[in-house]
């Protein structure tokens, strides 16, 4: 996957501000085509008030051409600051998250990036509806940015390592981060949360105790850090410093807790379904999860997802 072709969304009326210039440095290092997307939001409500108003008429018209024209302006402040970047605009009628989809999908984007943390959230980590529709429905890999604009230094990939079966999307998940931070320059670090889920009934009914439960979980740990290793093995080559880590507990709590203290600026998730796998996928528990993390989020489809729009 080639990261060079954005889709950068703009709300009406939402300022340029400094969460949008991380995405921008990140298309100005690999020299990428960057659309950017304003969708105005058609009101079917404007159709019958049409029937008894000439005024309402050219309504969407004329919001159509304000919103090109302010793009187009901001097109001219970004050439100056991002000379590599290739800038195109463009604004769409309908409900953004389809409309934003669809056209993902019709300009063969390589990622789509978004703001999602304004200042009408009650968190500051607070994905709305819209991003969690098109984190959901996406075929393309979908960068949610935070408020914060520092450089990009310390990147985390969520691995499931729960079944063997998520083996080409753990490899096509560590492609695209590995990817991802040879363009930024960042570290990366793959991640896997786990825990005996099984220890009360080893203790039970096993008569396993404390020293067998703990040389039980070394096992298994030890285990699933080769099995990370060899997700690695096909990358020997990549410049990319990388470590592995494994962390106890269930995804949704401990690997927020651990982007906070160790100061990560981007997780990449993969997203399998609705109802989401062990924790790392989307779902309930990973919906909840990415409204905890506090910094930009990344996610991936397999390539057998067909968006439902």
């Amino acid at each position: 996957m080639k990261l060079n072709r954005l889709l950068v969304t703009i709300a009406p009326e939402q300022p340029l501000n400094d969460s949008f210039h991380q995405a921008f440095a990140f298309a100005n290092r690999c020299s990428a085509q960057v659309t950017l997307l304003t969708v105005v939001e058609e009101l079917c409500e404007l159709k019958e008030v049409a029937k008894h108003s000439n005024t309402a008429v050219n309504i969407i018209d004329e919001a159509e051409k304000y919103y090109h024209k302010q793009l187009n302006h901001y097109v001219e402040v970004l050439n100056a600051e991002y000379p590599n970047i290739t800038f195109n605009t463009l604004v769409r009628i309908g409900i953004p998250h389809i409309e934003i989809i669809k056209e993902a999908k019709s300009s063969q984007a390589s990622m789509v990036i978004i703001d999602s943390t304004r200042d009408d959230k009650k968190l500051a980590c607070q994905r709305g509806r819209n991003t969690l529709n098109i984190i959901r429905k996406s075929e393309v890999p979908i960068w949610s940015i935070s408020s914060y604009s520092k450089p990009i230094e310390q990147v985390v990939a969520a691995i499931d390592l729960s079944n063997i079966e998520y083996q080409d999307f753990n490899s096509k998940l560590i492609a695209l981060a590995l990817e991802y931070c040879e363009i930024t320059g960042a570290d990366l670090t793959l991640c896997h949360a786990w825990r005996l889920d099984s220890e009360g009934y080893l203790r039970k009914w096993s008569g396993y105790d404390d020293n067998d439960i703990a040389q039980l979980s070394e096992k298994m740990r030890n285990e699933r850090i080769e099995r990370l290793k060899s997700l690695l093995e096909p990358h020997q080559d990549s410049m990319v410093n990388t470590k592995i880590e494994i962390v106890e507990g269930e995804a949704r709590q401990v690997l927020p807790l651990y982007a906070s203290a160790k100061g990560v600026d981007v997780v990449i998730l993969g997203s399998l379904s609705r109802t989401g796998i062990a924790g790392f996928l989307m779902g309930n528990t990973a919906e909840s999860m990415v409204n905890q993390l506090s910094c930009s989020v990344l996610t991936l489809k397999p390539d057998s997802f067909e968006s439902p729009v």
